[in-house]
């Protein structure tokens, strides 16, 4: 078990493959976005990679403020447009989880694992990371939109869960290579609980 917990997810190299768990670890029943614009407030079940053309969607359940973690409304989340939302079993280390999601971000730069059609950056956020795309003129480079990959604990009323949400100044407008993120993150998340569990 402790191989497990030290070795790198998602290796790095440039001959390397990021292996897709099958889906019987976690059932897609888990995955979940309510609409909007819906005045039934109908919940839909979705794959993550079908997630990029939808917009205005918020989850069923919000992660509340306390214990030092984030809630949406302090982070202005409300504003982007939710990608994904995923209930995550009560016995995983999201520490653990965290780090690997990190992980699995950093590969997404190394561009023969997954190669986007704009420059990705990443950066470690509170929670777990943020998912740039830049544009690069007269050696500026600028943030076009990013997608948060976040966990949110467990609370009284929900178990932990996984929030991804797309915002920054083109945040109504799926940037390039969106989907294929989209789809290795599905397979990231699927993994990342595997290990993660204690």
């Amino acid at each position: 078990m402790s191989s497990l917990t030290t070795r790198q997810l998602f290796p790095t190299t440039h001959n390397s493959q990021v292996q897709i768990c099958p889906y019987k670890s976690i059932p897609l029943s888990t995955l979940f976005i309510t609409n909007k614009n819906n005045s039934s407030s109908t919940t839909r079940f979705f794959n993550l990679c079908e997630f990029s053309s939808y917009k205005n969607l918020s989850v069923v359940v919000k992660a509340a403020s306390g214990d030092g973690s984030i809630s949406p409304k302090d982070q202005d989340y409300e504003d982007g447009v939710s990608l994904g939302t995923m209930k995550l079993p009560l016995d995983v280390d999201l520490a653990r989880f965290e780090t690997l999601l990190f992980q699995w971000a950093n590969s997404l730069c190394q561009g023969a694992m997954l190669p986007l059609p704009v420059p990705l950056k990443v950066d470690k956020i509170p929670r777990g990371a943020r998912l740039c795309f830049i544009t690069v003129d007269d050696a500026q480079t600028e943030v076009i939109a990013y997608i948060d990959c976040m966990v949110f604990p467990a609370t009284e009323t929900s178990p932990p869960i996984f929030r991804a949400i797309r915002n920054g100044p083109s945040r109504d407008k799926a940037p390039p290579g969106e989907p294929r993120i989209m789809r290795s993150l599905l397979g990231a998340l699927q993994k990342s609980v595997e290990i993660a569990r204690v």
